[in-house]
């Protein structure tokens, strides 16, 4: 279950596997049967065995869902062909999409977490044994005034636990609204069904439908896209730091060039910046699509299945290469104090220790 073999490779060294088109696929098997248990438990034993009997073939049920622009259209048709017991109780497409890609985002989004852990518990490292390594700082491209390293690693490693924070914090809701977003259909068990179904599933109870209402949605793209432009700050901080007139920092595994055996690029920071980048333009996508016409999107829906599993990837990937960039990362202190103008940094000492004093807290909580 490759989603892209490069950009997975190259961003993390992992198989995306929890946002590929096969799991988002997969997934919506995954949701009918929790739906037939929430909704159907008098029918759920033939159903569940009705979905576990069927073949998914991903390129087949793409090609048919394009017909009526959305792939759970034909899988349904195909499951009540086998045995319709139990099978899309009181649901519309949108439910089983919708529930489905929040299966696939909290897998997704946990795994950018367990990267940004790893990432912070390296930068607390790095504050600690940096906490009064005196170093220029630099404002608006320029040297200013004296600090300490730990200071500035600091600063990466809070925002590093409020992105993680903001990650930890997120709700993944099922739906389950029925054609029109009332419930009409499971009248007067509408908001009991989907509670149960939230339980079957581990995800979230939203107490209400959500079908045209995309904020769950912008929430996730929202932490998402913090999280890559707080590791992309950090990388793009290691690529100043390790330019040859700089020579402060130097990855642990530097990238090399085709054609300049002499190089020694800050390539996994490079290649954060590279992913980061993306997110903005994906998230903005989504926010776009919280004009959500009438009871369903004509478009602005559609366009959210892909968007919100390739922002996570990229997340991830930006993520994971931020994490591979600190780890293990030389510290030049002798050029470093070679540009030192002045000796006054005790008080940025004491934003090491602070910062350092907000991560340990953060980490006893959990």
């Amino acid at each position: 279950m490759t989603r892209s073999l490069y950009a997975d490779l190259a961003g993390s060294g992992e198989h995306l596997s929890s946002l590929s088109d096969e799991t988002f696929l997969n997934n919506l098997l995954v949701v009918e049967a929790a739906l037939a248990v929430a909704a159907a438990p008098e029918k759920a034993d033939q159903a569940k065995e009705t979905i576990a009997s069927y073949q998914l073939d991903v390129e087949d049920l793409s090609r048919r869902g394009a017909a009526g622009a959305n792939p759970l259209i034909p899988l349904v048709k195909d499951l009540k062909a086998l045995n319709p017991a139990g099978i899309h109780p009181g649901a519309t497409s949108q439910d089983i999409i919708d529930t489905a890609i929040m299966l696939c985002l909290r897998d997704g989004v946990q795994e950018s977490v367990d990267k940004l852990k790893g990432l912070a518990r390296d930068l607390a490292e790095l504050t600690r044994t940096h906490q009064a390594t005196p170093i220029m700082a630099r404002t608006l491209g320029q040297i200013a005034t004296p600090t300490t390293f730990g200071a500035i690693t600091g600063g990466w490693l809070v925002a590093a636990v409020k992105a993680t924070r903001g990650l930890e914090a997120l709700e993944f809701p099922v739906s389950y609204g029925g054609a029109s977003g009332n419930m009409a259909a499971a009248y007067p068990h509408g908001f009991e069904i989907q509670s149960r179904l939230a339980t079957e599933l581990g995800l979230d109870d939203p107490q209400w439908v959500w079908h045209s209402d995309r904020t769950p949605i912008t929430a996730i793209a929202s932490a998402l896209a913090t999280a890559s432009g707080v590791v992309r700050k950090i990388a793009g901080d290691v690529v100043y730091y390790s330019q040859n007139e700089v020579g402060e920092l130097r990855e642990k595994t530097p990238g090399g060039s085709s054609a300049m055996p002499h190089k020694a690029n800050p390539s996994a920071a490079i290649a954060c910046d590279g992913y980061a980048r993306r997110a903005p333009g994906l998230a903005a996508t989504l926010f776009d699509a919280l004009d959500c016409r009438l009871q369903r999107g004509t478009g602005s829906w559609h366009s959210e299945w892909q968007t919100l599993r390739e922002l996570a990837a990229v997340t991830h990937s930006a993520v994971s290469r931020a994490a591979a960039s600190i780890d293990g990362i030389t510290v030049n202190v002798e050029a470093m104090a070679q540009r030192m103008t002045g000796i006054d940094t005790g008080h940025a000492s004491d934003l090491a220790e602070r910062a350092l004093a907000i991560y340990e807290a953060t980490a006893e909580s959990h």
